[in-house]
């Protein structure tokens, strides 16, 4: 039996073969999303013409009963026409932040890194924050994941705080979490500041004001996501954009010193922070939702 796997990001699609719930070795392959039309063309290159019998898609964007699309792409997926076009493959589409939340029990130890030292529960949730193209979140709880579209939600008072200290009247033209926190939220970030257009990649690297503000506002959102989703099993960072951030100096500082204290019995106060390395972490979540397909 032959299986597939893909993590469609609104940059990049990545797929790979799995086999027995885990990924097949030195089978995972990228593809830049601006050379195809749609998902299907990249599909028919990765796999050149090989039989599908299962596929399992992880997406950048809301996972529906029926027709899907992808937040920052127009790009669609159906299911039933994916499994028609493989000759009648079992498909199942699923959201790529729970995709990275199914994988958490089976990731390796250099997987991840800290970021913020502390204590998980056990058996408690997880929370899975994905910074990249755009912003997500997801909840793992043994093997269930919830869905959330948190980047579309109103930016908690905590967050708007921060900006308005340092931007004054601008701060009210972002409106949502993805405004600020996604890649093109940051950019827009470093323009209010009064900085030039420059890629995301290169504000990291080299505005050391504007990262100090945008990590101020992160450690904000994530002492509102505590209350909201109570992820005593941790929270793990995803995705291209957080692993660039959570790199910074004194990204760990500040979000450690931001955690709850004194409360619900000093419970909160301790949760670790890890950011995701592997680049293939979806892909693998993937792989252990294949046999649920």
């Amino acid at each position: 039996m032959r299986s597939v796997v893909a993590d469609v990001g609104g940059t990049n699609t990545r797929m790979a073969y799995a086999q027995g719930g885990v990924l097949v070795a030195d089978t995972v392959k990228w593809f830049r999303n601006d050379d195809y039309p749609a998902f299907a063309d990249v599909l028919d290159d990765f796999r050149q013409g090989a039989a599908v019998d299962r596929l399992c898609v992880a997406i950048a964007g809301p996972v529906m009963p029926g027709h899907v699309r992808l937040t920052n792409r127009d790009w669609s997926f159906d299911a039933d026409q994916l499994g028609a076009a493989l000759g009648g493959a079992a498909v199942r589409i699923i959201n790529d932040l729970a995709a990275v939340g199914h994988a958490l029990p089976y990731l390796s130890g250099d997987a991840v890194v800290p970021v913020v030292a502390g204590r998980a529960a056990p058996g408690g949730q997880a929370l899975v924050v994905g910074l990249g193209t755009g912003f997500n979140v997801s909840v793992a709880h043994g093997s269930g994941v919830m869905l959330a579209e948190e980047g579309h939600t109103g930016l908690p008072i905590g967050v708007y705080r921060v900006l308005q200290a340092h931007l004054g009247d601008k701060a009210a033209a972002f409106e949502t979490v993805e405004q600020v926190f996604a890649g093109a939220g940051l950019r827009a970030l470093h323009r209010a500041l009064g900085g030039a257009e420059m890629p995301s990649q290169q504000i990291v690297e080299q505005a050391d004001e504007t990262m100090a503000v945008y990590v101020q506002a992160l450690a904000a959102l994530c002492r509102d996501m505590t209350f909201q989703f109570m992820p005593l099993g941790g929270i793990y960072f995803n995705g291209g954009l957080a692993r660039a951030v959570v790199g910074l100096p004194d990204t760990g500082k500040v979000l450690a010193a931001a955690r709850v204290r004194d409360m619900f019995e000093g419970t909160l106060s301790d949760i670790p922070m890890w950011c995701v390395t592997d680049d293939a972490a979806a892909l693998a979540g993937c792989a252990a939702c294949l046999d649920q397909v």
